[in-house]
């Protein structure tokens, strides 16, 4: 265990005096932190900021080393474990509840880890909306760090992937398992979709854009397809037009992370998600940027930017 003085939580205006584990905590030494867009919509008002008290805690999911841990707590010091939702993770240090902490698998670092747990959860609650087994299964900004997990995870099930991305970020795609990668910088994707399916489309489209990308997207569903939106990239999600939907019977859908039965559930999908990228080294995200904690506010500038990977606050420098 570090020594009381320096255990801390600091960042660059705060600095905080942490005690000792309490019965079923932990105490953690932050080794990075994961920056996510659903951050930057609270920060920016709006539904994703509804019930969120300002001034707010930065960081709500990371990795890093357990330093001390109080009575009735399994994980031992010096594990490596990685957490979400918990708010304050860009820290130094992370006073937690240890029932939000799940243990990295050997062959992942804290860096790869802490990109895992909400993207890992939200990837495999994604692949539950629609019965997909042995149909075509469409995912828009595959390359990125859902993306990449989702596809796994419906290629592990039994459906043919074809992912989206751009330029040779395509590679990414087919690494993580999609069956065809669609540069759509370069490709009509509703045409290369068409094609690949023999005409027929796909089953369901997993789109985290939004409206830039929604109607498109309808084209590329069969009869009785669904649209799963996960984001909105592209700005506000698109108005639904009942009309639009008639003729073909389809089905269109909001994914928002709810129908988590519990923290246990949730600890196990993060669970699964690091043994998949164990098994699946190409689901972990690209270096979309590292920043020290007295620059996380430029780490969320940056995310603004569309980072080709993931952006971390790495507190250790």
């Amino acid at each position: 265990m570090p020594p009381a003085p320096e255990r801390r939580r600091t960042s660059s205006r705060v600095t905080e005096e942490i005690g000792e584990p309490g019965p079923g905590q932990a105490l953690v030494r932050v080794e990075a932190a994961s920056v996510n867009h659903s951050e930057n919509l609270a920060l920016e008002g709006g539904k994703y900021a509804e019930g969120l008290p300002f001034p707010c805690l930065l960081g709500y999911e990371g990795a890093g080393t357990v330093v001390a841990v109080g009575p009735d707590v399994e994980l031992n010091a010096g594990e490596l474990a990685c957490w979400s939702p918990f708010p304050g993770s860009c820290a130094d240090y992370l006073l937690a509840p240890a029932a939000v902490l799940v243990p990295v698998p050997p062959g992942l670092t804290a860096e790869q880890a802490a990109a895992i747990p909400s993207a890992g959860a939200a990837s495999q609650l994604l692949a539950d909306v629609w019965p997909l087994r042995g149909r075509h299964a469409v995912v828009r900004g595959a390359a990125g760090p859902v993306g990449r997990l989702l596809v796994a995870v419906l290629a592990e099930a039994g459906a043919e992937v074809i992912g989206i991305a751009a330029g040779d970020r395509t590679a990414a795609v087919t690494a993580a398992g999609a069956v065809l990668g669609i540069d759509r910088t370069t490709q009509d994707v509703v045409g290369a979709v068409e094609e690949h399916t023999g005409g027929a489309g796909a089953a369901a489209v997993f789109d985290p854009v939004g409206p830039a990308t929604y109607r498109r997207s309808l084209e590329m569903l069969v009869p009785r397809g669904c649209y799963v939106n996960y984001g909105q990239l592209s700005g506000e999600l698109p108005v639904v037009e009942l009309t639009d939907l008639m003729d073909r019977g389809l089905f269109v859908t909001k994914f928002g992370g709810g129908g988590i039965e519990g923290r246990e559930q949730l600890r196990e999908l993060v669970a699964s998600a690091l043994d998949l990228a164990v098994r699946t080294p190409g689901v972990v995200s690209d270096d979309g940027g590292r920043f020290p904690l007295d620059r996380a506010a430029q780490a969320y500038r940056e995310l603004l930017s569309g980072p080709s990977g993931k952006t971390l606050v790495v507190p250790g420098g």
